[in-house]
C-alpha cells in the first residue's frame, strides 16, 4: 500500500494561481475549434423558466479550505479592504454563508477583530434531479440580534440570487447588513456595489469587496452556445460530488 502524501500549499501574491494549485478550479476543456471536450457545470440561481444558469468554469472553494495558509491569504486580503472602507466601519459581526463562506468568514473575522456567526443549511422542499440543490439558511446554531450590523461573507458571488435569499433571512432577525465580501466575484455585471431588486433591502446600495474579481460567462440553458451540450447531457449536475471526474476531464485535455 502506497503512503498517502499531501502538500500544504503556501500562498503567493496571485490568489487565482494559488487556487489552481489547490485544485479548486475547473475549466471546461475545448479543442482548437472550440468544441467542448468536458462537461458544462450548473451555477446557483435560476432564471424565468426555473432552470439553473450554466457555464464552463467552476471555482470550488472547498478545495482551498484544506490549505489553511491560502485561506488565510484570502482572508487577509478581504480584512484589509474592510479596514480601508468606511462603509464597513459600523459592522461588529461577520456572517459566513455555508459551506464555503463559513471557513473564509471565520478567518476574516479573526483578522478584522469581529464576531463570527453562521447559519445552518436546510434543504428547500423536495430536491429535484437536473438542477442544483437548494437550501434555506436558519440561525439556530448562532444568534443575530436586532440592530446588529453585519458583513456577509460568501465564497463566490455570481448572479446574487442566493445573496438576496440570505439577506432576507438576516432581515428576519432584525440585524442590519452593511456590505458583502467574497473570495471571488465572477459576476459579469456587478462590481463594487450590489443593489437588491426585491425584499427587505430592495434599492439599498451595498458595498461589495472580493479578493479576486474575474467576470465569467454564464448562460441560460436555451442559449445557442450551450443548448446542444445540454441536449446531449454534457453537463455535470453534481459538481462537488464528482469533482475528481471533472478535474480528470480537464487534466486529460490540458495539452
Amino acid at each position: 500500500m502506497s503512503e498517502y502524501k499531501w502538500e500544504l500549499i503556501q500562498p503567493s501574491d496571485d490568489l487565482w494561481q494559488d487556487s489552481i494549485r489547490c485544485q479548486a478550479l475547473y475549466e471546461c476543456p475545448k479543442d482548437v475549434a472550440g468544441k467542448r471536450l468536458g462537461p458544462l457545470v450548473p451555477y446557483a440561481g435560476k432564471y424565468g423558466s426555473g432552470k439553473n444558469f450554466v457555464g464552463e468554469v467552476y471555482f470550488n472553494f472547498g478545495w482551498v479550505e484544506p490549505h489553511v495558509r491560502v485561506v488565510e491569504a484570502f482572508a487577509v486580503n478581504i480584512a484589509k479592504q474592510i479596514a480601508q472602507n468606511p462603509a464597513f466601519a459600523a459592522a461588529s459581526t461577520i456572517v459566513g454563508i455555508p459551506e464555503g463562506g463559513r471557513t473564509l468568514a471565520q478567518e476574516v473575522a479573526r483578522h478584522s477583530g469581529k464576531r463570527f456567526v453562521y447559519p445552518l443549511k436546510e434543504p428547500k422542499g423536495e430536491q429535484k434531479t437536473g438542477g442544483k440543490a437548494e437550501f434555506n439558511f436558519v440561525f439556530t446554531r448562532n444568534d443575530l440580534h436586532p440592530g446588529e450590523a453585519v458583513i456577509v461573507v460568501d465564497d463566490v458571488h455570481n448572479n446574487f440570487q442566493n445573496t438576496t435569499d440570505t439577506i432576507e433571512t438576516i432581515a428576519e432577525t432584525g440585524a442590519t447588513v452593511v456590505g458583502f465580501c467574497s473570495a471571488l466575484n465572477r459576476s459579469e455585471t456587478v462590481e463594487g456595489f450590489f443593489c437588491p431588486k426585491t425584499g427587505a433591502f430592495a434599492s439599498d446600495n451595498f458595498p461589495l469587496i472580493s479578493a479576486i474579481r474575474r467576470p465569467l460567462k454564464e448562460f441560460i440553458q436555451e442559449h445557442p452556445d450551450v443548448a446542444q451540450d445540454i441536449g446531449k447531457g454534457n453537463i455535470e449536475w453534481k459538481v462537488k460530488q464528482n469533482w475528481a471526474r471533472l478535474r480528470a476531464s480537464m487534466e486529460a485535455h490540458r495539452k
